[in-house]
């Protein structure tokens, strides 16, 4: 195998012609001469770094991809922190080596994926936390999240330019024609899963997994949300955020109920759409998990939707709910697919806070995501929720 560069600047001809051999994607007798490198236009990532590289080979130009994207861990110590605490970059390797290319839905190819074993000391150290409380645990986490921020575990990803496709925009929104091609897409990657075990597989976690450690992020992140948005918190959000002060905890648990591999990070940004009327194609594996459904939903629906589209988002909701039948899901009545939804938005705003407190957004669109997409969450109902017990 080989070696995985520290980041994107150590990328470099010799290497990526090692890569493709070894996938088999060029000959033996071909090389790559040169490469030139592109960050416009290849996708702005929150814990990673993202590069589009253009291809020069020594012959037969025509039949190897010209374009190939280059994923590694961001330089950001506050995002690289998240990505380690829960195994982002992880996930997404072995995702991508493990079950991408057994899959019937779409998602680029990828012809590297690696990442370096992790040093005893962190096997370790997991080993401790794993048998501390987790209200100790939760009472580490700035110790926690300042030796995950120094981690240097190398990993990257090679994979599929699809810059042929049209890549949704959450800021923009989308209408109802590609809300429901997306959630086509995703009920077929739920029923691939469905109620599956996957005790066996050491890296998909459950959703509610540290719990109490997610909580704490909440409660860490939660300053910072009032302070970013005290133009939104009336009486109605504010009693909502203290209900999940208590109850947070037990939405996270709760959540892990009807369970399948969900994508966890499905929106807009992640979808690409094909105008030939296929499937779309998902991106960003980083937050697999194994979890109920309908917190891939309402993460969807709430934030992407424009606020036309928001007046069908429970026709949506019932839009999902037949292709999950469709595709093969015998034992999901209606009422509990309700049940789950309602349960999601809870679970969305709890993580929403956790992500406007910790992710470093500082890339210009950054900002302006979070803002239209709390704002869109509001208005599409969160705001109204009555508190569920």
């Amino acid at each position: 195998m080989s070696n995985i560069p520290e980041d994107l600047n150590q990328v470099d001809e010799r290497w990526l012609t090692e890569v493709l051999i070894e996938s088999h994607t060029i000959p033996h007798d071909n090389r790559v001469v040169s490469i030139t490198k592109d960050t416009h236009g290849a996708g702005l990532g929150y814990l990673s770094e993202i590069e589009r590289i253009n291809v020069k080979y020594e012959f037969g130009e025509g039949n190897y991809p010209q374009q190939l994207i280059a994923k590694f861990p961001t330089p950001s110590p506050k995002s690289r922190a998240l990505a380690t605490l829960f195994d982002s970059y992880q996930r997404e390797v072995l995702f991508y080596r493990d079950y991408a290319p057994a899959l019937d839905i779409g998602t680029p190819r990828c012809y590297w994926a690696d990442i370096e074993d992790e040093p005893a000391i962190s096997r370790f150290v997991n080993k401790i936390l794993g048998l501390l409380p987790d209200a100790v645990v939760v009472r580490l986490l700035d110790k926690l999240l300042e030796s995950a921020g120094q981690n240097q575990r190398r990993s990257g990803l090679l994979l599929e330019d699809l810059s042929s496709a049209r890549v949704g925009d959450q800021v923009a929104g989308c209408d109802l024609t590609d809300a429901r091609a997306a959630l086509r897409s995703i009920a077929k990657f739920h029923a691939t899963f469905w109620r599956q075990s996957f005790e066996h597989v050491d890296w998909i976690h459950s959703g509610s997994n540290q719990s109490k450690v997610q909580h704490g992020l909440f409660m860490k992140a939660l300053p910072a949300y009032k302070e970013l948005f005290v133009d939104l918190i009336d009486e109605t959000v504010s009693a909502q955020l203290d209900w999940l002060i208590e109850h947070g905890v037990e939405v996270l648990e709760k959540c892990n109920r009807n369970t399948t591999l969900i994508h966890g990070d499905f929106r807009l940004d992640n979808i690409f759409f094909q105008d030939d009327g296929s499937d779309p194609i998902l991106i960003d594996f980083q937050t697999v998990n194994v979890y109920t459904p309908m917190t891939d939903i309402a993460y969807f629906l709430l934030p992407n939707l424009d606020d036309d589209v928001q007046e069908s988002q429970m026709e949506l909701v019932a839009y999902y709910w037949n292709e999950l039948m469709e595709n093969g899901v015998s034992d999901y009545s209606w009422e509990d697919c309700l049940a789950d939804y309602e349960l999601a938005q809870w679970w969305l705003i709890h993580r929403g806070v956790i992500l406007i407190g910790l992710v470093d957004f500082s890339h210009p669109r950054g900002g302006l995501l979070i803002e239209t997409a709390v704002r869109r969450g509001l208005k599409g109902g969160l705001a109204s929720l009555p508190l569920p017990w």
